[in-house]
């Protein structure tokens, strides 16, 4: 089960990596403006544009991560949103999921989103888009 989710985790990241990362007025919309998240977001940004995405590769990205994020929200009940909600507020992102106690179905259903989000992401990549983004999540893992 804590293999589970760690993949729905992993999932999650991976989506909001891929989402999240394409747009950058958005993200920095949404985050506190704290010095963790400034610095995630200028590593996410370098990540996206060695890609060169264009214009409608970034709107398609960004429509993918909306949609995303408002199924997630689906899934989740009012106390959790609300739980969800206080911890991005307060910049507090470690642990904030493995608190919400999630049900079966909804770490099940999270992931499926996720995993949708993430195979309608890299189909918008271009084959030499989908190698790059692989190096370099190769060599994030390496160093």
């Amino acid at each position: 089960m804590f293999n589970n989710f760690k993949r729905v985790l992993a999932v999650a990241m991976l989506s909001t990596t891929l989402g999240g990362i394409a747009i950058p007025s958005i993200v920095s919309a949404q985050t506190n403006p704290n010095q963790g998240a400034q610095t995630t977001q200028k590593h996410h940004d370098g990540g996206w544009k060695k890609l060169n995405l264009n214009d409608d590769q970034k709107q398609q990205l960004k429509t993918i991560h909306t949609n995303t994020k408002q199924q997630v929200q689906a899934v989740l009940t009012e106390a959790q949103r609300a739980q969800l909600a206080t911890a991005k507020q307060s910049g507090d992102r470690k642990g904030t999921w493995k608190s919400l106690n999630l049900t079966a179905d909804q770490k099940q259903q999270i992931k499926n989103i996720h995993k949708s989000s993430r195979d309608q992401s890299l189909a918008i990549l271009t084959p030499e888009q989908r190698t790059q983004l692989q190096q370099m999540k190769a060599n994030r893992h390496q160093g």
